[in-house]
């Protein structure tokens, strides 16, 4: 099987680090796609400088422009600038690090099944890329004795979902298989936008499709860094991360995936966190009065939630 690497390329800082994962991989990806985000091409600019000249030796790179329009738009991008050409699919960001066998790891586990996609285990890492922590697996999964774990979608939206943790981490560390690509580029269980949530939103629609694979190996790592979106609570993306989950829930009752007291521990779960950190906050305080009446199943409360939610999202130009 072949595999495409797709970058949504921005940060010009960890292209040293990028590009040597790439180069040192044991089971090399057959082509990288580039797509350069930079407000002013200096990502291209640096990639292609000579100090990186032996580092690109022997990989097989297309660089585009990006469309300059907000990450996940880049990354839809690079979807369809693919469109299909392998029969896998990585999508990894320009600021996390592979470990050398991670392609090898994971094409060991799409050999082996059928699976919608496989992820592997990631450390978090500083600045520096020194491993701090890892992800907080459940302890069903992070104790089985099997390297290679098949989960469906009972499990995934169980797991997940309804206990408002993302133990996956992101795109870096996934491989998709090409004819579950598709919902990239529509990011919604039924006609409900997962988007803040663009990762877990689909490895969990993966794994309606067919089971996911979690693969035990810690194959890679997610670096911290005061840049990022994800340090700043007060950010829309991270607003949107905090509202995923319930869009994730609405849209899983909806397709009938998610059951209603699963559904209801969601809503219960994620309240004291909103209340605490949005609270006070005009455009989060529509949610926090729909969760209790999510939460008792009010009548229309879901589609009151899907409006304020579209209304949030076209707001932040997501």
């Amino acid at each position: 099987m072949n595999i495409t690497t797709v970058i949504p390329a921005y940060k010009t800082r960890y292209i040293h680090d990028l590009l040597h994962s790439l180069r040192y991989q044991t089971r090399p990806s057959q082509k990288v796609i580039i797509s350069d985000d930079s407000p002013h091409g200096e990502f291209r600019e640096v990639f292609h400088s000579d100090t990186f000249a032996q580092l690109r030796a022997g990989l097989d790179i297309e660089f585009h422009e990006g469309p300059r329009n907000g990450a996940y738009e880049n990354l839809k991008h690079l979807v369809r600038l693919w469109n299909g050409r392998s029969e896998l699919l990585h999508i990894m960001l320009d600021d996390d690090v592979m470990y050398p066998e991670f392609y090898e790891r994971h094409l060991v586990a799409h050999s082996s099944a059928d699976f919608s996609c496989s992820v592997s285990r990631r450390w978090v890492a500083n600045e520096a890329g020194q491993p701090m922590t890892g992800q907080p697996v459940p302890a069903a999964i992070a104790h089985n004795a099997s390297r290679m774990i098949a989960l469906n979608d009972d499990v995934m939206f169980m797991s997940t979902v309804a206990e408002c943790k993302n133990y996956f981490g992101e795109f870096s560390n996934a491989i998709f298989r090409a004819d579950c690509a598709d919902m990239l580029l529509k990011p919604a269980l039924g006609d409900v936008s997962y988007a803040g949530l663009w990762d877990l939103g689909a490895f969990v629609a993966a794994s309606i499709r067919r089971p996911l694979c979690h693969i035990q190996d810690h194959l890679g790592y997610f670096r911290i860094s005061a840049g990022q979106n994800s340090s700043n609570v007060n950010s829309p993306f991270m607003k949107g991360a905090h509202l995923g989950f319930v869009a994730l829930a609405v849209g899983g009752q909806r397709i009938g995936r998610l059951g209603d007291e699963l559904a209801r521990q969601c809503y219960r779960i994620i309240q004291p966190a909103l209340n605490l950190r949005y609270g006070s906050q005009p455009d989060m305080q529509p949610f926090c009065a729909l969760l209790p009446e999510l939460e008792a199943g009010a009548s229309g409360a879901q589609e009151r939630f899907i409006g304020a939610w579209n209304d949030f999202l076209a707001t932040h130009g997501f």
